[in-house]
């Protein structure tokens, strides 16, 4: 993995690097932000929820501007301009105690992220040294690797001082807007572009958009997709309402959260390498969503163990085959965007698919949440609706992909019947 990152050229191995400094960095100061806002504050729960969920709301809702505006401006733009307001963001959470300056602060965070997410999953698309899945890969890796990390270095900086954490959280996106605006290469990015990028006016935007409404096969993939992101949230949702509701502790879903993220940066690489020489992306695509359901079907069992080390070996073996489930097809996934789109107007695709992801995350939390209000019913209603959303969206998914490959087939055969 460490060779085939060196082999990448300059631009991509600083921006895997800033991958994984941004989720460092985020991870830092977000997990203790609540607590500080609430403890040390003395802020209503009303409020803090509140601030969160703008903070939430402004990166999810405005996934899709952000896209256009990169695919209108040039992703290195919108990546400086997002370093530069996710720094300011951070900074300006040191004001806290002013109410007005506090959801600052959380708008400016949220849109930081909305600007420069689907601008880089854009840039990564790009590159030509390795295949995108590959690509995608590393991206992971580096992701969860700053995830893992960012919650310990944080522990350590707020020990210190919560104004310290915000600015040692800060100085990383601030850097990075710097070193972007002379690294990242603008003949590049406008190549890249130059099939997707209309003149910045309102006829352009609704070409982009209306582009993207009639790519009929991105639509129904990035529905379908809903299903993926109902499951990708359910480790850190539904695995701790559990481990709460049978007495456990927060050490037991530690121990899962963490050992998803390190299976994921030893195995994410090789294990899509190895993919690649064998079946196609859509397969492993819904292999990966089918085990993600499936591996909820190790708590349909009663185990044995109440103690010692054998008592982790459910979570355990839930976190092991959802993370595999997660590494074959979220590299693939990634990567089908960009194919669909057939790079024109990239960012803009990302964007719109963020927004079927965000719709997926919030009705895959509410379908958990009420299944375990209704446990009286049935100890397993949360579990049985997991397991149906991944074997169902796989079944769709791979539907989807043969009906597509035929379209296409007939279309290659008999253009007159292409639009």
């Amino acid at each position: 993995m460490f060779n085939t990152y060196l082999k990448l050229s300059s631009e991509y191995r600083w921006m895997l690097f800033a991958a994984f400094i941004f989720n460092l960095g985020f991870y830092m100061l977000i997990p203790f932000l609540a607590g500080y806002l609430k403890q040390d504050l003395l802020l209503s729960a009303t409020l803090v929820g509140l601030v969160l969920g703008v903070r939430s709301f402004c990166q999810q809702g405005l996934f899709l501007v952000g896209g256009l505006l990169a695919d209108l401006f040039g992703v290195k733009k919108l990546i400086v301009v997002g370093c530069l307001l996710r720094a300011l963001g951070f900074c300006l959470f040191l004001f806290s105690h002013i109410v007005e300056l506090l959801f600052l602060a959380a708008f400016l965070t949220g849109f930081a992220g909305a600007l420069f997410t689907p601008a880089a999953q854009s840039y990564f698309s790009k590159q030509t040294e390795l295949s995108r899945a590959q690509m995608f890969a590393l991206v992971g890796v580096a992701r969860n690797g700053g995830e893992l990390l960012g919650p310990v270095c944080g522990l350590m900086l707020i020990s210190v001082s919560f104004d310290t954490l915000c600015i040692v959280s800060a100085l990383p996106f601030a850097l990075f807007a710097l070193i972007f605006t002379v690294l990242l290469n603008d003949k590049s990015t406008t190549k890249h572009q130059e099939t997707a990028q209309p003149n910045a006016d309102s006829t352009g935007v609704r070409a982009m958009i209306q582009g993207v409404l009639s790519n009929r096969p991105f639509i129904l993939f990035s529905l379908i997709m809903s299903g993926y992101f109902m499951l990708i949230n359910q480790i850190s949702f539904a695995i701790p309402l559990h481990i709460v509701s049978q007495s456990g502790t927060t050490k037991e879903v530690a121990w899962v959260l963490t050992l998803c993220a390190l299976i994921s940066i030893c195995f994410q690489f090789p294990v899509t390498r190895l993919c690649e020489r064998w079946l196609s992306p859509s397969q492993w695509i819904s292999i990966g969503i089918a085990l993600m359901g499936l591996s909820f079907a190790t708590l349909l069992v009663d185990w044995p163990y109440q103690s010692g080390i054998l008592y982790y070996l459910p979570l355990s073996l839930l976190a092991t085959v959802f993370t595999l489930g997660t590494m074959v097809s979220f590299p693939f996934i990634m990567s089908q965007i960009s194919l669909l789109a057939q790079d024109k107007s990239v960012a803009t695709h990302y964007g719109f698919f963020y927004l079927f992801a965000g719709a997926g995350l919030i009705i895959g939390s509410s379908v958990v949440g009420a299944a375990f209000d209704y446990t009286a019913h049935h100890d397993y209603l949360a579990w049985y609706s997991l397991i149906i959303i991944g074997v169902g969206t796989a079944l769709l998914n791979t539907m989807f992909m043969s009906a597509h490959q035929v379209n296409n087939h007939i279309q290659t055969t008999n253009p007159s019947t292409s639009k």
